[in-house]
């Protein structure tokens, strides 16, 4: 299955990485980590003659839930620093209405309808998706995302042209109508499993001796508008609370592009010349914090 070969291929990085005798540097985080331009932040690296090799392990849905599956790993490669790109979808605490599983839209249920009894028996879900498919292609609702940008030292994680691309204001506003999680839907909450998970994972990285930053990634301010001011509250009282406790710093990127033409959509900046500043102004913070 796909989420085998994932964790095979994790697990491919991970030992290969064991012998390397450089000090390493890793990013951990979603997506809105995986448009970082990795091929600069190297550059900067070899350029100014450090001996660290940086990778960003940015995975598409990350949360701490999923992250903590390779704690142990990312122990084992003994990093010097550890970088933790975070947002508010990373907490976001799902209801069992809104599990993915089961809210894959109304097309669904009625594609299942018209399959024939004695065709469901084969393998229902596989029809069903190959239906969908078919349906979507057929009708270019959909795109189909291909991924042939692979940044260097990202080994989970590739772009593709669609990632490329910068959206108008217009179509950013248009956006709100497709993202998931919603915005307005985002429930934070401190006892939520996601948060407890962050929590161990920073004090595991801690008792082993590795250094940790967080940061907030950017995110849109017609996101951001929507997301209540209980979930906001709750974000700004972990970070603090975890801030306060190990002693670690945060860069704050949240807010600090919306008025720049850079979006690829409301919670990602697009992977694209003209929106090098994301990765200019990590590639500051990655130097600070190696030199501080």
């Amino acid at each position: 299955s796909e989420s085998s070969e994932r964790i095979d291929y994790k697990k491919e990085f991970f030992s290969n990485q064991l012998t390397a005798d450089k000090n390493k540097i890793l990013l951990l985080g979603s997506s809105h980590i995986g448009h970082l331009n990795m091929t600069h932040i190297t550059n900067e690296i070899i350029e100014k003659k450090l001996d660290f090799i940086v990778y960003n392990l940015a995975d598409n849905g990350d949360t701490p839930e999923i992250r903590h599956s390779d704690l142990e790993e990312i122990i084992n490669l003994e990093p010097k620093l550890v970088f933790y790109g975070i947002s508010y979808r990373d907490f976001n605490q799902l209801t069992k209405s809104e599990d993915p599983q089961t809210t894959n839209f109304d097309i669904k249920k009625s594609i299942e309808k018209s399959i024939p009894e004695e065709l469901k028996s084969i393998n229902p879900q596989l029809l069903t998706r190959k239906a969908i498919r078919t349906v979507l292609d057929d009708s270019k609702i959909i795109e189909k995302p291909t991924y042939e940008i692979k940044p260097p030292n990202t080994p989970f994680f590739a772009l593709g042209e669609l990632q490329t691309k910068i959206i108008s204001e217009n179509e950013l506003k248009r956006q709100l109508l497709i993202v998931l999680p919603e915005p307005s839907k985002i429930q934070i909450n401190l006892e939520n499993e996601n948060i407890k998970k962050f929590y161990n994972i920073i004090e595991k990285l801690h008792e082993n001796k590795i250094k940790v930053v967080i940061f907030t990634t950017p995110i849109h301010e017609i996101y951001l508008n929507e997301i209540s001011d209980a979930a906001i509250n709750t974000f700004n009282d972990m970070k603090k609370e975890i801030s306060e406790k190990n002693n670690i710093k945060i860069y704050d990127f949240e807010k600090r592009y919306s008025e720049l033409e850079i979006w690829n959509n409301l919670d990602h900046i697009a992977y694209n010349k003209k929106s090098k500043i994301f990765t200019h102004e990590i590639t500051e913070m990655i130097l600070e914090e190696i030199n501080p």
